[in-house]
């Protein structure tokens, strides 16, 4: 676990313009600039995923620890999803998570082909793996498509790096009506290398 740890901490090295916010399961680098995180990232545990479902209610707010941060009607009629980095259904089993994954601070602007589509096929598959170990998730955007009308920045893509079974896994996904009806493989990049590269981090 403390060689989890290190490696977890080394990929924050090019973290510096962000504002670092520590909640209860998870850490959001949040970006004023864009409105949004230049990534979150948690560690999911069996304990975290045994609860079965616990129905969800939504509770989109800004971050109570980041004055001026961007707000749900930043959003309203953009015709994009806000898009939960660490997810609601790795937050349902405690109380506090399933009200602090609603913060914006957790949320990019995400097509919702994106956000119900492989994006959340990604989600259920780290739940598998988390049933039988804890695994370290690092989850972001990068790039831009543009803007919402409230200035919020439209990332190109996604992406997801998981520490799981002993060494990183990572996937970018772009925010298109494309990233839909594929198995949750498809989009992960096999050379780390390369996605350091692509998405500026140092795993």
């Amino acid at each position: 676990m403390r060689k989890i740890a290190a490696l977890f901490l080394i990929a924050w090295s090019v973290q510096v313009q962000a504002q670092t916010i520590q909640h209860h399961s998870f850490t959001t680098h949040y970006n004023a600039t864009l409105g949004e995180p230049d990534s979150v990232s948690w560690e999911l545990t069996p304990a975290m995923v045994d609860c079965g479902t616990i129905m969800r209610i939504d509770m989109f707010a800004s971050d109570p620890q980041i004055p001026g941060s961007t707000k749900p009607k930043d959003y309203k009629k953009s015709g994009f999803d806000q898009g939960h980095l660490f997810p609601y259904a790795d937050a349902q089993c405690d109380s506090t998570d399933r009200v602090e994954c609603f913060y914006m601070s957790n949320m990019v602007p995400q097509l919702h082909s994106l956000n119900a589509g492989d994006w959340k096929t990604l989600e259920t598959q780290e739940r598998h793996w988390a049933g039988s170990q804890a695994i370290r998730i690092i989850a972001g955007g990068f790039g831009t498509k543009g803007k919402l009308p409230s200035g919020v920045n439209i990332p190109e893509s996604c992406w997801k790096a998981i520490f799981v079974d002993g060494h990183w896994r990572a996937w970018v996904m772009p925010n298109e009506k494309t990233s839909k009806g594929h198995k949750f493989g498809f989009w992960e990049v096999m050379d780390i290398k390369r996605f350091d590269r692509i998405v500026g981090l140092k795993l």
